[in-house]
């Protein structure tokens, strides 16, 4: 995966581009804009209603996708989950959901996913 810098990311998560065009963005304008008026981009997108995500924001809105995602495969496999293990798997870090998710053919018990989680 290309490794992008702050100024790319920050215009492809304001206007939800890929970051290669936003890269393309960047190198048109890197020498053009200070600091100040970066912040000023930055408050007239927010006043526009832009809604632009902190790396921060995407990792834990990835997160957040991936915890539901296994959630819904052992739901599909078992039927009934535990709250235990719903609470297990919200609190996973995303290696473990991972893990979880790469073996979801070899968890043949709900308890199984006792194994995945990272004390």
């Amino acid at each position: 995966m290309k490794e992008y810098d702050n100024k790319t990311i920050l215009i492809g998560a304001a206007f939800r581009v890929d970051p290669t065009k936003a890269s393309e963005v960047t190198k048109m304008y890197a020498d053009k804009l200070n600091e100040e008026q970066k912040k000023y981009v930055i408050n007239n997108l927010k006043e526009a209603n832009f809604k632009i995500y902190t790396e921060e924001e995407l990792k834990k809105s990835m997160e957040k996708g991936m915890e539901n995602l296994v959630i819904r495969l052992l739901k599909k496999k078992f039927s009934d989950i535990p709250e235990k293990y719903i609470k297990l798997i919200e609190d996973a870090d995303e290696k473990t959901l991972l893990r979880i998710a790469d073996n979801i053919f070899e968890i043949n018990e709900i308890e199984d996913i006792e194994k995945y989680i990272v004390s």
